[in-house]
């Protein structure tokens, strides 16, 4: 079995090495709840994902947004406040000691800062020294994205897995993502016809639950990501919650908020069959959150 540490109340000066060492951090609970299969809260114990021949009988799912990457222009984060003074250096402490090579992880958008190419590289390349398969669905700031085309080509290299309106399969679960948008009963809500961000989302999350439905075999979990919350800003249903209820996938994973406020509304648990968990950083505390986990064989 794996080993576990106690959390502490202190980040680690240090990450947890691919060697075999385990980094002690103020990190959520990441304690199992066979029942729902899904992280319980509070704080307890950390699963050590350094040493391989430990964590070989389950594989891990784990999911975070708006990790807001900036290596290749510096930005000061703290302007958003001192949850975000180091956020990078926490992030990696936090995801090396948790995060086990052959685990699976998804990031719900607001990757980077970066709006090109050139830009987006540094961030990309730190990313894919992180533990894990990764996969990236695009958020508001992910300006680098571009078309779905172009982002595959940058990324798919480096190992990334993207998602947009569309679904994979990763052992015996089926990921399916859109970054979605402001509904129109939404206090944040402008129209804009032209655009019309809303409509082309609702669109691209009824392909992504199709395209979730028509890959998955007997019973296999669907996890669902976006980038924005399907609820709204205060907590109501939209089209895409009623969307999202025909369908019936396993969970929906949301990132974009970033304000006690918003997160005190933030629908969390089930909602019409379906278990929602915001996944924002900064209310995970920079550390990726466990929402399933596989039985899995022997990984050499």
């Amino acid at each position: 079995m794996p080993r576990a540490i106690s959390c502490s109340r202190t980040i680690a000066a240090r990450s947890a090495s691919k060697s075999g060492d385990c980094a002690a951090a103020s990190m959520p609970h990441l304690a199992f709840d066979a029942a729902t299969n899904c992280n319980t809260a509070g704080f307890a114990f950390i699963i050590c994902a350094a040493d391989e021949t430990e964590r070989t009988l389950l594989i891990r799912f784990w999911a975070i947004a708006d990790t807001h990457l900036s290596f290749g222009k510096a930005r000061d984060m703290t302007r958003f406040g001192e949850k975000w003074r180091d956020h990078t250096d926490r992030l990696a402490v936090a995801w090396q000691a948790v995060v086990a090579p052959h685990d699976v992880v998804m990031l719900l958008g607001d990757i980077s800062w970066a709006s090109s190419v050139k830009g987006v590289m540094p961030d990309l390349e730190w990313l894919s020294q992180l533990n894990g398969t990764k996969i990236l669905l695009r958020g508001n700031h992910d300006h680098w994205w571009g078309s779905l085309e172009k982002a595959r080509r940058i990324a798919e290299p480096l190992g990334f897995h993207l998602l947009e309106g569309d679904a994979l399969s990763l052992h015996g679960v089926i990921i399916c993502g859109a970054m979605g948008h402001w509904a129109p009963n939404d206090p944040f809500f402008e129209p804009n016809p032209r655009k019309d961000r809303f409509g082309r989302e609702l669109a691209r999350l009824e392909a992504a639950l199709q395209h979730a439905q028509a890959l998955r075999q007997a019973d296999e979990p669907i996890l669902l990501i976006m980038h924005y919350p399907p609820f709204t800003s205060d907590g109501q249903p939209t089209a895409y919650t009623a969307l999202i209820a025909r369908y019936q996938p396993t969970m929906c994973l949301y990132g974009h908020l970033h304000h006690d406020r918003e997160w005190l509304l933030a629908k969390q648990g089930l909602y019409e069959g379906v278990r929602y968990d915001l996944v924002a950083a900064d209310f995970l505390q920079m550390t990726p959150r466990l929402v399933w986990q596989v039985p899995a064989t022997r990984f050499k």
